[in-house]
C-alpha cells in the first residue's frame, strides 16, 4: 500500500498544526518534541515509511510528524527514499554511531581475536555489551561458511535468553544481577527458553563454575550459541564474546570444547585490556 508520497505533496494544513510553544530548559515542549523524534526515529529503524505509516505507528497527529520529519531532514538524520515516497534513516546516523563504536577502544583489542576464533570455528562470532536489560551487538564476523545470522550491529537482544546476555549477567555482583533480572520482561521466544528468574539464576551459577554461557536454542530455534566474559583492568566486565551457528553445526557434543575456546579467547582480550587476577565484580550502584 503507498503512503502519501512526499512532504511536498501532503502540506501541512494550518489549522492541524497545533500551536508553538515557548522552549524550556525544564521540560515541556522542547523535551517532548526531542522524544517524538526518537519516536520516530525508532519507527524508521524498523522500515521505511511515509508521513501517515508514521502517524500510526507512533500515535502522534500528521501535522506534529511532518513537522519533525522536516527537521529531522535537515539536520540529517532523515532522508527521502529514491522513490520520494517514503523516509528513511539517514546517513547522518551512521557517522554519529561510528564515533560512539570508536570510543569503545574494545573493539580495537578484540577485532584480531574475534577474526582468529572465526576462522578456527567457522561460526559466526559476536560481541556486545550490556545496556539495561538487554545486550547490543557491537561486532560481528559471519562464518565464511556461509551460515548467516539475521543480526547485525546494532541489534537488541534480551540478556536472559542469549549466551552474550548471560556470560555477562555471570560476571555481574548478584545484587546487580537480580535488580536486572526484576525489570526484564521474561517471554517464552523458544520452548527452550528459561522464562523465571529462579531458573536463570541457577543457569547463571552453573555458567560461573564452568567459565561460559550457553544459549541452546533459547533465543532462537535452531540456533546453539556458546559466550564468555571480557572484563576491564579494574576487574569488572565490559562485555561479552560468542560463537553461534546452527545446531548441526555447534552439536551438544562440540559444546564443551567450543565452550573452553571461547572463554580462553575472552581471557586473551581481558588480558589486552588490562586484566589481569580474578574478577571483582562492580559494587551495587558503581559504574559500569
Amino acid at each position: 500500500m503507498r503512503d502519501t508520497p512526499s512532504l511536498a505533496s501532503e502540506p501541512v494544513r494550518r489549522g492541524d498544526e497545533p500551536p508553538v510553544a515557548e522552549e524550556s530548559e525544564r521540560g515541556g515542549p522542547s523535551v517532548h518534541a526531542v522524544e517524538r523524534a526518537v519516536q520516530l526515529l525508532d519507527a524508521l529503524a524498523q522500515s521505511e515509511a511515509g508521513i501517515s505509516e508514521l502517524a500510526r505507528a507512533t500515535g502522534l497527529h500528521k501535522a506534529t510528524v511532518h513537522r519533525l520529519i522536516r527537521t529531522l531532514r535537515r539536520l540529517g538524520l532523515v532522508e527521502l527514499s529514491p522513490d520520494s515516497t517514503r523516509y528513511r534513516l539517514g546517513l547522518r546516523l551512521l557517522e554519529l554511531g561510528g564515533r560512539v563504536l570508536a570510543r569503545l577502544d574494545l573493539r580495537d583489542v578484540a577485532r584480531p581475536y574475534l577474526i582468529e576464533l572465526r576462522d578456527r570455528t567457522r561460526l559466526t562470532v559476536h560481541m556486545a555489551v550490556l545496556d539495561g536489560t538487554e545486550v547490543v551487538y557491537i561486532d560481528k564476523l559471519d562464518s565464511p561458511a556461509n551460515l548467516r545470522m539475521a543480526s547485525f550491529v546494532g541489534t537488541r537482544s534480551p540478556a536472559y535468553c542469549t549466551a552474550l546476555g548471560k556470560a555477562i549477567l555471570s560476571a555481574l555482583a548478584p545484587e546487580q544481577t537480580r535488580a536486572i533480572l526484576a525489570r526484564s520482561c521474561f517471554v517464552a521466544r523458544t520452548r527452550n527458553t528459561l522464562t523465571t528468574p529462579e531458573a536463570l539464576l541457577e543457569e547463571l551459577a552453573a555458567t560461573r563454575a564452568r567459565g561460559y554461557a550457553i544459549d541452546d536454542m533459547e533465543n532462537e530455534d535452531g540456533i546453539r550459541c556458546v559466550g564468555a566474559p571480557v572484563y576491564r583492568h579494574t576487574g569488572q566486565v565490559a562485555a561479552a564474546i560468542s560463537c553461534s551457528g546452527p545446531v548441526f553445526s555447534v552439536t551438544p557434543g562440540e559444546v564443551e570444547s567450543l565452550g573452553r575456546l571461547v572463554a580462553d579467547v575472552a581471557r586473551a582480550i581481558s588480558r589486552d585490556m588490562g586484566y589481569a587476577g580474578e574478577p571483582k565484580p562492580p559494587r551495587a550502584g558503581a559504574d559500569r
